[in-house]
């Protein structure tokens, strides 16, 4: 399958970061991108790749192991079908889904209570200005988000709302009769990041003109709006705090640029502009140790650099140069960068100096994001199978794992728990009995 359509079934991260956490100062952001509600971290997974959206989970004691009959607490059969993230918020789980039935197109957004399964609340978005999709995806693909007081959904018409906790939608925005129809290839897969009240939603597509945009949390109306190279982009913007500064680090066209996060004054920009794609990027930036791995277009080298005090370029620290994946978002743990090719393949690269340690294949295609947690990484194909792999500068396959549908959308860890959404289902996988 073309690569280029192969975006629409990557999740994107809806992601938020509350100034009171993004103190730079303290002992727990020193190698974390941001944090949310520190004390809460194993209670809840807010948005897509977790509280501080690495993809990391500790102290949660998951199963290595699970089956229809072992480590599995439920399942439930979602209407519709979709490729969006779970995300959980104390008891409530929320993910999204596309129906088409009887003639009646809606995108749904469904609450479930997170012990049992049972629905708590549904509703229905309408469905606003359609896009073209591929078959192994459809509009809803973007992952869900919760504040400590709301609930923002996204869907992939560049539809997004707000909601409170028990379902009630505050409000409701559709941005193409705002901004015009782009007519996208494969529709908006990218999500926003609210950051200080400001929901930050990067508009870039292949036509222009494009945004970095602030949108009132409160309301979706337009604070702020900074204007952007033309080109196409798909990855998450990614907020960092270093240094005593918050940055926000925006993907695409072929560059990785850097904003001030209380002033929207560019900083810098990493990458000569230049390249493959239109500068399309799908793989989200991730950060850790004072480092950010990410890449400059979908397929190229990994980039490893140091971001610096007082909005200064970042210096290099490594770049591989064979190519990276197309989908799935890099995983950095224990200071070693794990990067799950599309192929199935699994690399190992050493966070300091980008040497490979191995390079191994699980099988199947992936477009899921890895998570890791208690020095185990799992790591999803689009056949429904699960690996556990043991954390380390060796490889060592220690688990495998199928729920018998594909797999796209990353997993949510809780409260000793894992999430798995497939096409159709949700399920619950959790240690069952001692």
């Amino acid at each position: 399958m073309n690569s280029v359509i192969q975006f629409l079934a990557i999740v994107a991260v809806l992601v938020i970061i509350p100034a009171s956490v993004l103190n730079a100062d303290e002992p727990a952001m020193q190698n974390a991108g941001f944090s949310i509600e520190t004390a809460n971290q194993k209670a809840n997974w807010p948005h897509w790749r977790g509280p501080n959206a690495d993809g990391i989970a500790e102290g949660m004691d998951l199963p290595l192991q699970w089956s229809p009959t072992e480590n599995h607490r439920w399942s439930v059969q979602l209407p519709g079908w979709g490729t969006s993230s779970p995300i959980v918020y104390g008891s409530r789980v929320v993910v999204t889904s596309e129906i088409d039935d009887k003639g009646h197109h809606a995108l749904l957004t469904l609450c479930f209570d997170l012990q049992s399964g049972q629905e708590l609340w549904r509703h229905d978005f309408g469905f606003g200005v359609n896009q073209q999709t591929h078959e192994k995806s459809n509009l809803a693909v973007n992952t869900p988000a919760f504040t400590h007081d709301a609930l923002y959904v996204a869907f992939g018409n560049s539809d997004i709302a707000r909601y409170s906790h028990d379902g009630k939608p505050t409000w409701v925005k559709r941005y193409i009769p705002e901004f015009g129809d782009p007519k996208m290839a494969w529709g908006y897969a990218v999500s926003p990041v609210i950051f200080d009240e400001t929901v930050i939603f990067p508009w870039d597509h292949h036509t222009g003109p494009c945004y970095l945009i602030g949108l009132k949390a409160t309301s979706g109306d337009i604070a702020w709006k900074k204007d952007r190279p033309i080109g196409t982009a798909h990855a998450t913007p990614l907020v960092v705090a270093h240094d005593a500064q918050r940055d926000i680090l925006v993907p695409g066209k072929n560059r990785l640029t850097a904003f001030d996060a209380t002033t929207q004054a560019e900083l810098w920009t990493y990458g000569e502009g230049e390249g493959p794609y239109n500068g399309e990027i799908i793989v989200s930036p991730v950060y850790g140790d004072g480092i950010v791995f990410t890449q400059l277009w979908r397929q190229s080298p990994i980039h490893a650099i140091r971001l610096q005090p007082n909005g200064e370029p970042p210096e290099v620290v490594w770049v591989n140069e064979k190519p990276g994946p197309v989908e799935p978002s890099l995983l950095y743990y224990r200071g070693l960068l794990y990067v799950l090719m599309d192929n199935g393949v699994l690399r190992c690269l050493d966070g300091k100096s980008g040497i490979e340690h191995y390079r191994e294949r699980l099988g199947g295609d992936c477009n899921s994001s890895p998570m890791a947690s208690d020095g185990h990484i799992y790591l999803s194909n689009n056949d429904g199978t699960t690996f556990v792999v043991e954390a380390g500068e060796k490889f060592n396959l220690l688990a495998t794992n199928n729920l018998g549908e594909r797999i796209s959308a990353s997993p949510a860890v809780v409260q000793r728990t894992i999430l798995y959404r497939t096409d159709s289902q949700l399920h619950c996988i959790g240690v069952t009995h001692r």
